[in-house]
């Protein structure tokens, strides 16, 4: 990937981290996720209208990644169905493992510029806690 893009890239993560449109003050009871080996936390609260995702919202402390990437999350799972959101989750955990390259992302809008992180092992865990939050939430409720 050339530089230009790797900055763009950042710049697009920069730009969710210091202006989220998806952080909001969550009800108390809303489940805390945390990365152990970095201390980064989310609380991640989904709200759905039948089988779709009404809203998705978050607040956290954290590294750039964790909190731009769920930015990012909650404002691609909005408006999706449980199993539109389960594809696109597992999508980003497979390139986030290395099981898919990073541009099965490209379709996904500004989460492509995540796509980077896969080649960080140390910071895979990062870009995925609001993402595998998100998984154990919409498994929860859709069970």
């Amino acid at each position: 990937m050339s530089d230009q893009f790797n900055e763009l890239f950042q710049e697009i993560i920069r730009d969710h981290f210091k202006h989220p449109a998806y952080r909001a003050i969550l009800h108390p009871d809303a489940p805390v996720f945390e990365n152990p080996s970095c201390g980064d936390q989310v609380k991640l609260q989904i709200t759905l209208q039948g089988n779709t995702i009404e809203s998705c919202r978050f607040e956290g402390a954290g590294c750039s990644i964790s909190m731009a990437s769920a930015d990012m999350m909650c404002g691609l799972l909005e408006n999706k169905s449980i199993p539109e959101a389960q594809t696109i989750i597992e999508e980003f955990l497979q390139v986030m493992r290395g099981e898919l390259p990073s541009s099965a992302l490209e379709k996904y809008g500004d989460i492509q510029s995540l796509g980077g992180v896969a080649q960080l092992p140390v910071r895979v865990k990062c870009a995925t806690l609001a993402w595998n939050a998100a998984k154990s939430i919409i498994f929860k409720k859709n069970t």
